[in-house]
């Protein structure tokens, strides 16, 4: 299952390779520390906390295509007070679990991406 869509991405960046690993690598930076934060605030059920790193999150989950994991970000941005904190953080968790399958996605993206522009590149060796 796919979970991330890169039609956005390559649109923004307009075909350039390193443009897209410069997107890939932040959203490999900062998903992971999002994740950290998000499990913390659940340790610490702090609501407030976790609706505030979720709408962090948003737009970079908009950009990388990540509708389902959009859409439930949304509702929960709205309902974080009122809903049980069990189903908070049964929620929160299921976007985790989305997120870390995203990353792998992403990592593997970044490793073709890195093996296309060696396969482009003359072997400098090739002039001896």
């Amino acid at each position: 299952m796919n979970y991330i869509d890169l039609n956005n991405v390559k649109t923004i960046s307009r075909g350039d390779d390193a443009r897209m690993l410069k997107y890939l690598n932040q959203f490999n930076i900062l998903i992971p520390e999002r994740i950290v934060q998000l499990q913390k605030a659940l340790e610490e059920q702090d609501r407030l906390k976790i609706r505030q790193i979720l709408h962090q999150m948003s737009p970079q989950i908009q950009f990388f295509g990540l509708l389902r994991v959009s859409s439930q970000i949304q509702r929960l941005e709205l309902k974080y007070a009122s809903i049980t904190f069990e189903d908070l953080n049964t929620q929160v968790n299921q976007i985790i679990t989305i997120l870390k399958k995203s990353l792998a996605e992403v990592s593997q993206s970044i490793d073709t991406i890195v093996i296309n522009q060696a396969n482009d590149k003359p072997d400098s060796m090739s002039n001896y």
